[in-house]
């Protein structure tokens, strides 16, 4: 792989002047900046107990051999089980900065990456508690899934029919606990590449689940905030990032969800469009100037009182 040259920095940088602007791009319409209405703690306790009690009577029931109930209590279960994880999950005050890392950490150390040090932005992986209610739910339910079956083989065929349902719901929960779990493992075990979004003199790359995709700053036309869903109560809504390739670029346009980062979406946009738009100013990039730079926006926008953000 033969790296480009890098382009040189700045005479600012060279010279040491850290002449740090405003913010360059407004609030993209219709994100939210208002506080999103947290779920109550009553509520979350209301859940937990709630979870818990539907699994004893499910034990209970499976313990009498009675087989509807022991399906009717196991499903309630896994859904409440799986709703109280969702609520438990508080997202919000998103103001981490990019973490200045060196490339290598994130590939597979078979070729050398176009850029040293990347500044990168990280996604959050599910919380704790979270994790531990998809776990609790999806591994209860399966086991009463398991033994309803038991049952149903037993005491007659025909109501194998009845635990559809069941299964269903439990491979919902099973999913969610599964993904929940393995993201955990992948954000906090060491040489695990986490999931995110760099930035670097040569261009950005995207790191997916399963795979990454680079876009070389040469190769972007147009850098756009998007959003898929806003909930007016609540404050709720999904971020994106919208890029649109150059002509003869090998890459799709593709809108990248910014929901469920350690930094606002609102700051992940302002760099990604500021050094796209901006071919004068990347050779400070891979450096603790722009860093800095960075930290200036996310001072800024805090600064204008933006409460924290769910996102």
């Amino acid at each position: 792989m033969t790296v480009p040259e890098l382009p040189p920095l700045p005479p600012s940088v060279r010279g040491g002047a850290a002449a740090f602007e405003g913010l360059p791009y407004p609030l993209p319409p219709k994100w939210q900046v208002h506080a999103a209405k947290r779920t109550a703690t009553w509520l979350v306790v209301f859940g937990a107990t709630s979870t818990f009690a539907l699994g004893a009577f499910a034990v209970w029931a499976a313990a009498r051999g009675d087989l509807v109930g022991t399906i009717v209590w196991a499903f309630f279960f896994a859904a409440i089980g799986l709703v109280t994880g969702i609520a438990y999950e508080r997202s919000g005050d998103e103001k981490a900065l990019p973490a200045m890392i060196n490339a290598i950490a994130l590939s597979r150390a078979e070729v050398r990456p176009a850029d040293s040090w990347i500044h990168f932005f990280s996604r959050s992986g599910p919380g704790r508690w979270q994790t531990a209610f998809f776990t609790t739910a999806g591994c209860g339910g399966s086991a009463m899934f398991a033994w309803a079956s038991a049952l149903a083989v037993m005491k007659a065929p025909w109501a194998l029919i009845a635990t559809i349902p069941l299964l269903l719901g439990c491979l919902v929960v099973v999913i969610a606990s599964v993904m929940a779990v393995w993201l955990r493992w992948r954000h906090s075990s060491f040489g695990r590449r986490p999931i995110g979004i760099s930035l670097g003199r040569h261009g950005l790359v995207y790191y997916y689940v399963d795979g990454v995709d680079e876009w070389p700053w040469e190769s972007i036309a147009r850098v756009r905030p998007s959003v898929t869903a806003v909930d007016e109560s609540t404050g709720d809504f999904a971020p994106g990032l919208l890029i649109e390739p150059a002509a003869g670029a090998e890459n799709d346009a593709n809108d990248y969800s910014l929901g469920g980062y350690q930094s606002h979406a609102w700051l992940i946009y302002t760099a990604v469009r500021y050094w796209s738009e901006h071919p004068d100013a990347r050779g400070e990039l891979s450096t603790t100037f722009a860093q800095r730079r960075i930290e200036g926006w996310r001072d800024a926008m805090r600064a204008q009182r933006f409460p924290p953000v769910r996102l």
